[in-house]
């Protein structure tokens, strides 16, 4: 009971202030733990042509795996493990959800766009903040903008930026790393 009781306080963000005085580090949180440290955006990390092309090819793996909400395996996956576990093939880490993952590196402009950056997308209808993101793959001769994401019918896939629908909800754009 005791240890459910510390598990619920560790999601829930809760801080005990049993620490005060005892010489101890102040504790990190559960995702600084999981995920490592926090990046101050104005250090800078090398992000190399090899492992963007690592990420896109670990993205482009999944192609067919079913969509599956809270999914993290080829057995079926959502759009933020996708991001996460292509960029974790590549030696990288990123958070698990879309819009921890939206608030990685620096924006960008859509009209910047290179392989490797991150697309989010906000469907007004679901709610408000990020609902999904993408993986840019590529910029075709045409400049047209090609990534690969979780689609609920087709699984993972990859589309053009310009489709009707995401630039309806396109929201924003980060280059993570």
């Amino acid at each position: 009971m005791v240890f459910l009781a510390g598990i619920l306080m560790e999601l829930s963000g809760c801080r005990s202030q049993s620490g005060k005085g005892s010489g101890s580090k102040p504790k990190t949180g559960w995702l600084s733990r999981i995920f490592g440290r926090k990046r101050d955006r104005s250090e800078s990390t090398s992000y190399k042509s090899k492992d963007i092309e690592k990420v896109i090819q670990a993205a482009r793996s999944y192609r067919g795996t079913p969509h599956r909400d809270g999914g993290v395996s080829r057995l079926g996956i959502d759009c933020s493990a996708l991001i996460m576990l292509s960029f974790k093939e590549a030696g990288l880490s990123v958070p698990r959800t879309a819009r921890q993952q939206s608030e990685l590196g620096r924006m960008i402009d859509k009209s910047d766009l290179r392989p490797g950056d991150l697309v989010f997308f906000a469907d007004r209808k679901i709610g408000s903040g990020i609902t999904h993101v993408g993986l840019v793959t590529e910029i075709t001769g045409k400049g047209e903008v090609k990534f690969i994401h979780t689609s609920s019918r087709l699984g993972v896939t990859e589309n053009l930026l310009s489709t009707s629908y995401f630039t309806k909800t396109y929201a924003k754009a980060v280059r993570p790393f």
